[in-house]
């Protein structure tokens, strides 16, 4: 023991100095006693503290991309022509390449050099893929050149909706000279990016070139359907699939992030490290060899549309193992990727469309504040991600009503009032928020006790809704007496010095009397304007708050209210004409002023000021709101509510607005939650399997077919 712990300390003493002296090679030390652990760690202490002197290196396939432009791919034995009769024209490509010129561009301004080994061909298409790569900075000095095959070529059959499928022929890519070491190139690399376009044997020999000179390897798993063997996963930092590929190594259904998480797992189970899985447009999982799994959202796409996907894929990884060596926290490199992306997709052609690093940082500015990875961590204020049975991530926080914590007391034995309720509700699985009425949740309550009861409970505040006392029962911002307007407006602001105080990010504005009852009662435009003013201040006040109104058609209190549908709110919305002034959506008042809510929630988010969304059920047959479970009435509808959240980029939380008179409230809030991730799901199995052709159709029956063939209830 005392030899080998000697031996140990000498190697991690004299790896140290190398990190500062880097003319010293990294190899471990023959007959060392290191575990593979600690000789991993090794791998990733190198990598992280590289400066940028050492280069990044891509070894992998180069080809001549013939992109094709259909309306849709041909079916088993069907010839279909071209949409564009100017298609088939040539641009580079190959996961090699297009990774390699994507570090180079993605590493512009630093000194990090970008090195591509790869097979050119003897045909002409070799000198111009040559010339792209030079162009981008790329060193191509270790490339070799085929004297017997053509370079590899993709055809690549692009569809209108950027959707895209390939057949790649290897050429050069499949004939790499027989005996040639390349472990030379590794020599003071930073970082190694490998495909499987290219001969298993050289990932091989190269993966466990790395090993020995302590060299980060990040393996793509995209070219070659073929398997993967435990030597070779156990040499990889990170393995990094798409969907589809996780599926064929596994032979494990991956339509979910749970089962991408599970997946991943068993990759783990085989010798795998990290697994880096993207999924489309519902972003990427990263799962760790040790901690928590992180989330990241998907970016949105610059200009709204995608145009191709072709090179999204090769620019997120080449994104990430950038951020990577640059030595950024695993969140950041996240986002890095999720924006060169984004930005991949929104242009035609695999190496046209890899983005550069000012972009990337723009991008990523334009949406740190509202997307961010996330963890799995089962901490309190994160229990939305996660569920007892470990879950996959979840990209939406959530929040339930805190009254509905005063049902069922028989079945709590903690304390009452306003604390034990917020107590009660940490109880929650999966609920991260409290949204406080005000001011009748802080009556007889200190801040700094309710602050308090928040850190016990695990939770965290959501929102600051304003409930008016019985006073303004001739309206709030609407009354006939300017001195009881003016009380409504100091409430609402003392609202939102309270919101300030705890943390929340938004103010919810509702009045039970903000209306009228009869015919002739008021005059329409002065009560309008007088709402237009009143939220004008408000938004003023709190220029860091987002300000929301709640519209509600009718209520008991109030016949009919200034602001009774969701065009009308957008409109007040309009006329505010602040920045920070959005609307809530609740369901039930949607359903109430007889509309659609998901097409209210279309309307709101293509104007994006949908701050919040209540969710709850109802019949509608008392006039009033039930308050039912999310779904428990209109499932078809609730559906569609979660996929138009999804279509408009939903940033907020979601509150369950229910009233459990005589079910356990916890239950029925962990059941709204499970409900709702149902439904998201498979919402994003509807757009994945064509949804959106049956909407341009406006195909009812294609929709229902489509429901009952993937079994959507």
């Amino acid at each position: 023991f005392r030899t080998a712990s000697m031996h140990r300390s000498r190697w991690v003493g004299r790896r140290a100095w190398g990190l500062i002296h880097p003319s010293l090679p990294l190899r471990l030390p023959s007959g060392s006693s290191l575990s593979p652990s600690i000789a991993r760690a090794w791998c990733m202490v190198r990598a992280l503290s590289l400066g940028p002197d050492r280069p990044l290196v891509v070894v992998g396939s180069v080809n001549a991309d013939i992109i094709i432009e259909t309306d849709r791919f041909p079916r088993p034995g069907e010839t279909v022509v071209a949409s564009n009769p100017n298609t088939g024209h040539m641009v580079p490509g190959g996961k090699g390449c297009n990774q390699a010129i994507a570090a180079a561009r993605l590493s512009a301004g630093t000194r990090r050099k970008v090195q591509f080994v790869g097979q050119f061909g003897n045909d002409p298409h070799a000198e111009p893929l040559r010339t792209a790569l030079v162009n981008d900075g790329v060193d191509v000095s270790a490339c070799g050149r085929s004297a017997d095959y053509p370079s590899g070529q993709g055809f690549v059959f692009l569809q209108k909706d950027g959707g895209v499928a390939s057949v790649v022929v290897g050429g050069a890519n499949s004939q790499w000279p027989h005996g040639s070491s390349l472990a030379s190139q590794l020599e003071g690399a930073a970082v190694l990016l490998l495909q499987r376009e290219i001969p298993e044997q050289v990932n091989e020999a190269l993966a466990e070139a790395a090993a020995q000179a302590g060299v980060l390897v990040l393996q793509d798993i995209g070219g070659e359907d073929r398997p993967i063997s435990d030597q070779l996963l156990s040499r990889l930092q990170y393995i990094c699939p798409n969907r589809t590929e996780l599926e064929r190594l596994t032979n494990m259904q991956v339509q979910t992030r749970a089962e991408a998480v599970a997946a991943a797992r068993h990759l783990q189970s085989r010798g795998a490290h990290n697994v880096l899985v993207t999924l489309g447009d519902e972003g990427a999982v990263l799962v760790p060899e040790q901690g928590q799994e992180l989330f990241q959202a998907s970016c949105p796409v610059p200009g709204g549309k995608v145009i191709d996907e072709t090179g999204a894929g090769d620019s997120f990884r080449a994104a990430f193992a950038v951020a990577l060596v640059e030595g950024r926290p695993l969140v950041e490199c996240l986002q890095f990727a999720a924006a060169a992306g984004a930005l991949a997709v929104s242009r035609l052609g695999a190496v046209p469309s890899l983005p550069f690093r000012d972009e990337c940082e723009r991008l990523m500015a334009d949406t740190s504040s509202t997307q961010s990875a996330t963890t799995t961590s089962a901490t309190p204020s994160q229990r939305a991600h996660q569920s007892a049975a470990g879950e996959a991530i979840f990209p939406l926080k959530f929040a339930s009503r805190l009254n509905s914590m005063k049902d069922r007391p028989d079945l709590w034995d903690g304390p009452a009032g306003v604390k034990g309720w917020i107590l009660r509700q940490g109880t929650i699985q999966g609920m991260d928020y409290i949204d406080f009425n005000y001011p009748q949740h802080f009556e007889g309550q200190d801040l700094d006790q309710v602050q308090a009861a928040l850190a016990e409970a695990g939770l965290s505040t959501g929102a600051i809704c304003m409930r008016y006392p019985k006073e303004f029962q001739l309206g709030c911002f609407t009354h006939p007496d300017p001195a009881m307007r003016r009380k409504a407006i100091d409430l609402t602001l003392a609202a939102g010095a309270t919101a300030r105080t705890l943390g929340a990010k938004e103010l919810v504005v509702w009045s039970a009397f903000a209306g009228y009852d009869y015919s002739l009662q008021v005059d329409y435009n002065q009560i309008w304007d007088r709402c237009v003013v009143a939220f004008q201040e408000v938004c003023d006040a709190y220029p860091d708050l987002k300000v929301s109104l709640e519209f509600k058609p009718t209520d008991e209190n109030t016949r009919y209210f200034a602001v009774p549908s969701t065009g009308a709110a957008v409109l007040l919305v309009q006329q505010v004409a602040r920045p920070n002034m959005g609307l809530t959506l609740d369901i039930g008042h949607c359903l109430m002023a007889g509309e659609n809510p998901a097409q209210s929630v279309a309307f709101v988010g293509s104007h994006k000021k949908l701050f919040g969304v209540q969710l709850n059920d109802g019949y509608g047959r008392l006039g009033a709101e039930d308050g039912l479970m999310f779904g428990s009435v209109h499932p078809k509808m609730a559906l569609e509510f979660v996929l138009w959240l999804q279509k408009t980029n939903y940033q907020g939380h979601i509150y369950f607005d229910t009233f459990p008179r005589n079910e356990d409230p916890v239950r029925e809030a962990e059941y709204n939650i499970r409900r709702f991730k149902y439904y998201w799901a498979q919402a994003q199995r509807l757009t994945a399997a064509g949804l959106d052709k049956h909407l341009e159709r406006h195909d009812a029956l294609g929709v229902l077919e489509m429901l009952e063939r993937l079994e959507v209830s």
